[in-house]
């Protein structure tokens, strides 16, 4: 504190820097949990999406010898992914948001609601079958995906 009683400046780099250690001990806290139930393969193409992975990371996420089960493929995910800072944890959050929502809710402690991705931008939103069930739009999505088994989750206008 200074005379005046204000805390210390601190650089807004180094607030972001101690928020994402924070937001990141609280994934790591659930790690265990978290590497024994997400299926790597699941949330990729979503992260590939958004940016935040590249094909030579997921290729090596998924299938590189190092890594012969399920549970070390996540693990490195949440590695790489950690590295990528602020854009890497919001990705994940919003990939456990869509596909394994009780996941999210046990770390934000909120709802997983259907809404625009904030990686992706503004205008586009992501529409997890889930939720395109309750829009009316199952019967497409699952005719796209019995149909076209490389299908990947679709990115929309705005509804």
């Amino acid at each position: 504190m200074d005379p005046q009683g204000n805390p210390p400046f601190q650089p807004q780099c180094e607030r972001q820097e101690e928020e994402e250690d924070s937001i990141w001990e609280k994934i790591e806290s659930a790690r265990h949990q978290l590497t024994r139930s997400l299926n790597p393969a699941k949330l990729t193409p979503y992260l590939r999406q958004c940016r935040v992975i590249d094909e030579q990371d997921e290729e090596e996420v998924l299938n590189s010898c190092r890594f012969p089960c399920k549970s070390n493929q996540t693990g490195y995910l949440m590695d790489i992914l950690r590295r990528r800072g602020k854009r890497g944890y919001e990705a994940f959050l919003e990939s456990l948001e869509f596909y394994y929502p009780e996941h999210y809710t046990r770390l934000t402690g909120r709802e997983p609601a259907q809404r625009c991705s904030m990686i992706l931008g503004r205008g586009r939103c992501f529409v997890p079958l889930s939720a395109a069930a309750r829009a009316g739009r199952a019967r497409n999505l699952c005719v796209n995906l019995c149909i076209k088994p490389w299908f990947t989750p679709p990115v929309c206008e705005e509804l």
